[in-house]
């Protein structure tokens, strides 16, 4: 519901912390809390969505796991849990706000910082984490499903290359290894 909804059936948090205070009360804010969205959205308020995607594809949305989820339900749950904390120790209840655009920027901090590092800094579908190393990304089978690889490790590399025989690989993939690996080296 949209905040004056329940504030106009006489259940908005003030209302409510007078005959309860204890209470937590727990809402979906921020600056985009009139307007209507879902999760595909909040990513592209945030500015994920741009680094979601292959290379020279369109951005791709992650299901509704990031924004709706992560940044939306887990952040208010988050703060649910530090509300309930901070009451065990002043028995007073409050007022949780959590904005699912904020929150998805925030579930996204990591890639704003790898970027801010170097970490990131190719385009989209271009990094080791999002389909750019031909060792971390997913390859469809024989069968018509898919299989995951996840090899950043040297050792794991190494098991993958030596357990499939893929040595006509090995060149491109250590140069992909050498490109984007070496600054986590250092």
């Amino acid at each position: 519901f949209n905040e004056s909804v329940m504030e106009k059936m006489g259940l908005g948090p003030e209302d409510l912390l007078k005959e309860n205070p204890r209470l937590i009360y727990a809402r979906q804010s921020g600056s985009y809390t009139k307007a209507a969205g879902h999760d595909i959205n909040y990513l592209a308020m945030s500015g994920l969505l741009s680094m979601l995607g292959r290379s020279s594809e369109k951005p791709y949305p992650p299901l509704n796991l990031v924004a709706d989820f992560a940044g939306g339900g887990l952040v208010c749950a988050f703060g649910i849990v530090l509300a309930l904390l901070e009451r065990s120790r002043s028995a007073q209840g409050q007022i949780i706000d959590a904005s699912m655009v904020e929150g998805a920027a925030y579930v996204g901090s990591f890639m704003w910082k790898s970027r801010s590092l170097g970490l990131w800094n190719r385009p989209r579908g271009e990094n080791m984490l999002d389909s750019g190393a031909p060792f971390y990304d997913t390859y469809r089978t024989s069968d018509g499903k898919y299989m995951a690889v996840g090899t950043i490790e040297p050792q794991f590399y190494q098991q993958l290359i030596q357990g499939q025989c893929i040595t006509f690989l090995l060149n491109m993939v250590m140069y992909c290894r050498l490109n984007m690996v070496d600054v986590l080296m250092v």
